[in-house]
């Protein structure tokens, strides 16, 4: 019987009163107060953004449940579709993207919560559309002038957290760990049910 596994519950109980307080002020990532400009704007908006911090952590997370080869092309296609996102979201502008946004928190809190392994079509997919909401919520706030640099480091920053959702993954898998995934998965829940 494992006796440490109560006392890191009860311990990570405790912090949830600060998340709980803190999880609706740092949701609001997309104030437009500051317009985006350069690589270190872009490399640092994905992880001062919680909701698209733990998406991408989440993709990274989830894709080490899927089958070897698919589960590494998970975080491509996230990127990828990221990427193609941005053009919509600058030429069409919608609200609807953020709720896209919020599923995608959801449902991959739902997807790690249950370690859910999917089709390998359908992660593919999910993917696909949570990297295309994300892209094109962050189009929004690209304005024209701000050049490749900024989209640049917007994809080094998002790569950064898929990798280490993925590395961490697969590390939680190697030490057998995987209830850490369920713990990741009921978090992201937690965060999106009080967004």
């Amino acid at each position: 019987m494992n006796r440490t596994r109560p006392a890191s519950a009860a311990a990570a109980w405790r912090w949830l009163p600060v998340v709980l307080l803190t999880t609706p002020v740092v949701a609001l990532a997309h104030t437009g107060a500051v317009p985006p400009v350069g690589f270190g704007h872009g490399l640092l908006h994905p992880l001062t953004g919680l909701d698209h911090l733990l998406a991408a952590l989440g993709v990274g997370l989830w894709a080490t449940l899927q089958p070897d080869a698919p589960g590494r092309r998970l975080p491509v296609v996230f990127l990828s579709a990221l990427l193609l996102g941005l053009p919509l979201g600058a030429t069409w502008p919608t609200p609807v993207a953020e709720i896209g946004v919020l599923g995608s928190v959801l449902l991959l809190g739902a997807a790690l919560a249950l370690l859910l392994r999917v089709p390998t079509a359908l992660s593919l997919v999910l993917v696909a559309l949570f990297g295309l909401v994300h892209g094109h919520v962050h189009g929004t706030e690209v304005l024209p002038e701000v050049g490749l640099s900024y989209v640049l480091g917007l994809l080094a920053g998002t790569a950064l957290l898929t990798g280490t959702g993925y590395l961490t993954g697969r590390l939680l898998h190697r030490w057998q760990r995987a209830d850490a995934l369920r713990y990741a998965g009921v978090a992201l829940l937690l965060f999106g049910l009080l967004s």
